[in-house]
């Protein structure tokens, strides 16, 4: 488990290393959300198992993005993986994707333990921590949502979070939608 994790870290690292030098490049290719997001239910049941959370799928559109689909994924199991870890045993988790003009919007809605506002506008920040013992002790590095920033906006999307303290968290990023899924390009940020 601790090599998996630091493997993790180090890849992590470099990547926004890549990221800062210019060097970072995503592929751009057709990607249907619907099936990626059917993807990260599966593997929302799976990571909340153990604490016996309820992830629901409330809503899934079809929608095609040009993007890099590892990428996509990573975003969207990191704000999975959060909320698992911040969420109480026995509650709830809700994944949903609906359309909105020429985007796609996915959100992860838990109903754990929330962030304070003092945090909200820092949580992006590499190494950042809303609480450095409870991270430490669930494996945070404070680098999953400055990750997660870069991947939606080098898609040409945005991402946002709305929370209360112990009401939960909701992290919404946005997307534009395919204008021509045909023709794959490369993309460098």
């Amino acid at each position: 488990e601790e090599s998996v994790r630091l493997s993790r870290i180090v890849d992590d690292m470099l990547t926004l290393a890549q990221v800062d030098a210019g060097r970072a490049h995503l592929e751009r290719k057709p990607v249907r959300i619907q099936e990626l997001i059917e993807d990260l239910h599966d593997d929302g049941m799976i990571l909340a198992e153990e604490k016996k959370l309820n992830v629901k799928l409330l809503e899934n559109a079809p929608a095609t993005v040009l993007g890099d689909a590892a990428r996509l994924r990573r975003l969207f199991l990191s704000l999975l993986s959060n909320a698992v870890r911040y969420t109480d045993a026995g509650d709830a988790i809700d994944i949903r994707s609906w359309l909105e003009g020429d985007r796609v919007r996915i959100s992860v809605r838990d109903t754990g333990i929330g962030i304070p506002e003092a945090s909200l506008r820092k949580i992006f920040d590499r190494f950042y921590r809303v609480d450095e013992a409870r991270s430490r002790d669930s494996g945070g590095t404070g680098l999953g949502l400055s990750l997660a920033r870069w991947i939606a906006e080098s898609h040409g999307g945005t991402i946002t979070v709305e929370s209360e303290v112990g009401t939960g968290s909701t992290f919404t990023i946005t997307l534009p939608l395919a204008s021509d899924p045909g023709a794959p390009q490369r993309l460098s940020d």
